[in-house]
C-alpha cells in the first residue's frame, strides 16, 4: 500500500469499519510504511481508544502501535520521542504502557551509558510505578539502572522520586525494589539511593505488619551484600528487626511478620553468621521453636534459615559449639519430619539438608566428622535406611532429591560407610529397572561418586566401575533362548 492509499484506511478506521483494524495489522505486517504513516498510526487517538482494556479489538490496536513503533524505530533521545509516545505510555492499559518501556528498555541496553534520554522521558517513565496495575516495574527499575549515573544529578528526576515516596504504600514499595536493586550493585551505587533506603527503613518499625512484612522482604537482596548489610547496621536495621520478632512471635499476627524476618536473617548469617549466632539469641529462639513445631506453616521458611546459618564452616562450628544441644534436637525432628511430612515438605527439607552438607573447599577433620555425627542424629545411625524408603516412593521428584542429598553424603568417607553399612542399597543403585531420565542420571552420578571411594569394598568398586562406565542409559540385553517345545 502506497502513501497514497493510507488515508483511505485511517479513514474508514475513524468511522469504526469493523475490520479496519485488521487491514491496517496486515498492511503494516506485509509492507514498509513511511515514516509519516507510522508516526500517525502512534499517535492516532481511535486507535488507542480501541486498546482499552475490555475493548473486542484491543489486542488488535497494541499490535499495531508495537508493530509501528518497531518499524519506525525513533531515538530514545530524539527530543520528539516523549510526544511521539505519550499516548501509549500513558495509556491505562498496562499493555499498551509495556510497548513503549520494554523499547525504551532495549534502546538503552543497546547504547549502555553513552547518553542520558531526556528528564522528560525518565519522568514518564518514573509514572509507570504509581500506576494502579502495572506489568513493567523490573523494565522501570532496569531502566533507570542503567541510567543511574545521570538520573541523579537532575533535580527533577530526584523530586519525581521524592513524590513517589509520598504516595500509596505499593507505589512506595516499588520505590524500594528500585532503590535495593540499585544499592546491591556497589557503595556508590548505595550512595545515590540512600534516601530512598532511608524511607525503606523508617517503614520497618511501623505497627502495619503487612507492610513490614513486604519491606522485610524487599531488603532481604540488600542483606546478601556487604556495603548493603554495612548500610543495615549504621541505620540500626538488625536491632529493630530483633525487636520485631520480640514483639510478634508469640503474637496471632505472627504468620504475617515472622517469614521476611527469617528470610532477612538467613541471607544475614549466609554473609556473616557470627554476627547472627552471637548477636541476636531471640531471633535464634525464635527460629528453634518454629523449627520444631512440625504444624507450623513457616516451618519451610524456618528450614531454609537454619540452612543458611549452617551454609559456612564458620556458621557450622558456631553452631555446634554454642547450641549443640538443641541443634542435635531439631536435627532427630528433622529424622522424623522426613518420615511424616507430605512430599513437597519432604523435597524442601532435603533441598535445605544438602546446602548445609555440601562440601566446603578443604573441610578440617573435625568439620567432617561434626557432619558425620548430625547425620547420625537425622538417620538414627550409620545407615540411609530413611533415603532407601523416599527412593522407592513413586513420586519421581522425591526421588531426585534424594539422590542428590545422598550424592552430597558420599563425598564424605562417613557417608559412603553408611551406603555399605544399609543391607540392598548397593545392589539397588546398581540395578537398571525402568526410572524417571532424571532419576537414571542423577543414580549413575552416586554410583560414579562410589566407586572413587577407598571405603567401598574391592568387590563393590569393581561392580560401580563397570556401571559407570556402562552409562546412565545403558540397558541390558534381554536374550530369548529357545527351548525344544516351545512356539
Amino acid at each position: 500500500m502506497n502513501d497514497e492509499e493510507w488515508p483511505s484506511l485511517l479513514d474508514d478506521l475513524e468511522n469504526k469499519r469493523p475490520d479496519a483494524l485488521a487491514e491496517i495489522l496486515y498492511e503494516l505486517n506485509t509492507q514498509s510504511a513511511s515514516p509519516p504513516i507510522l508516526e500517525t498510526l502512534l499517535q492516532s487517538q481511535t486507535i488507542h481508544d480501541c486498546a482499552k482494556v475490555g475493548e473486542d479489538n484491543a489486542n488488535l490496536a497494541i499490535d499495531i502501535v508495537r508493530g509501528a513503533l518497531l518499524d519506525l524505530e525513533p531515538s530514545v533521545h530524539d527530543v520528539n520521542f516523549p510526544e511521539l509516545v505519550s499516548k501509549a505510555v500513558k495509556h491505562p492499559n498496562p499493555a499498551m504502557r509495556s510497548i513503549v518501556l520494554s523499547y525504551v528498555l532495549n534502546q538503552i541496553s543497546l547504547e549502555g551509558e553513552r547518553k542520558p534520554p531526556s528528564n522528560k522521558l525518565i519522568l514518564m517513565v518514573l509514572d509507570e510505578l504509581q500506576q494502579k496495575e502495572t506489568t513493567s516495574s523490573d523494565e522501570v527499575r532496569q531502566i533507570l539502572a542503567i541510567e543511574r549515573l545521570y538520573w541523579p544529578k537532575e533535580s527533577e528526576v530526584l523530586d519525581g522520586l521524592v513524590n513517589l515516596l509520598k504516595q500509596n504504600e505499593v507505589v512506595r514499595c516499588r520505590v524500594y525494589e528500585l532503590g535495593v536493586q540499585l544499592a546491591r550493585e556497589s557503595p556508590h551505587c548505595l550512595s545515590i539511593v540512600e534516601f530512598i533506603l532511608d524511607a525503606a527503613v523508617a517503614e520497618v518499625s511501623s505497627d502495619d505488619v503487612l507492610l513490614v512484612s513486604s519491606v522485610m522482604e524487599i531488603l532481604v537482596p540488600l542483606a546478601e551484600q556487604n556495603h548493603g548489610l554495612s548500610y543495615m547496621e549504621s541505620r540500626g536495621v538488625l536491632e529493630i528487626i530483633s525487636k520485631q520478632v520480640e514483639n510478634y512471635r508469640d503474637s496471632p499476627l505472627a504468620n504475617l511478620m515472622l517469614p521476611g524476618i527469617m528470610k532477612f536473617f538467613g541471607k544475614v548469617a549466609a554473609v556473616q553468621p557470627q554476627k547472627v549466632i552471637q548477636g541476636y539469641p531471640d531471633m535464634l529462639s525464635c527460629l528453634f521453636q518454629l523449627l520444631l513445631s512440625e504444624e507450623n506453616p513457616m516451618l519451610p521458611i524456618a528450614m531454609d534459615t537454619l540452612a543458611n546459618l549452617l551454609c559456612t564452616p564458620q556458621g557450622k562450628t558456631l553452631m555446634q559449639s554454642q547450641l549443640q544441644p538443641v541443634l542435635a534436637k531439631v536435627f532427630g525432628a528433622y529424622g522424623e519430619y522426613l518420615q511424616r511430612l507430605p512430599p513437597p515438605l519432604k523435597i524442601r527439607l532435603l533441598e535445605s539438608l544438602e546446602y548445609i552438607f555440601i562440601p566446603d573447599n578443604n573441610p578440617s577433620n573435625e568439620l567432617i566428622s561434626m557432619l558425620g555425627g548430625w547425620y547420625e542424629i537425622i538417620a538414627g545411625g550409620q545407615q540411609i535406611d530413611h533415603l532407601m524408603k523416599l527412593l522407592n516412593t513413586p513420586f519421581a521428584d522425591l526421588q531426585l532429591i534424594a539422590l542428590a542429598f545422598l550424592k552430597t553424603i558420599c563425598h564424605y568417607d562417613w557417608g559412603v560407610k553408611a551406603v555399605q553399612q544399609t543391607a540392598g542399597a548397593i545392589e539397588f543403585l546398581l540395578s537398571r529397572q525402568q526410572l524417571d531420565r532424571g532419576v537414571k542420571l542423577i543414580k549413575w552420578l552416586v554410583v560414579e561418586q562410589l566407586s572413587l571411594s577407598a571405603e567401598l569394598s574391592p568387590s563393590d568398586i569393581v561392580r560401580c566401575t563397570a556401571y559407570v562406565k556402562e552409562g546412565a542409559e545403558y540397558m541390558p540385553t534381554e536374550v530369548n533362548i529357545a527351548t525344544e517345545g516351545s512356539n
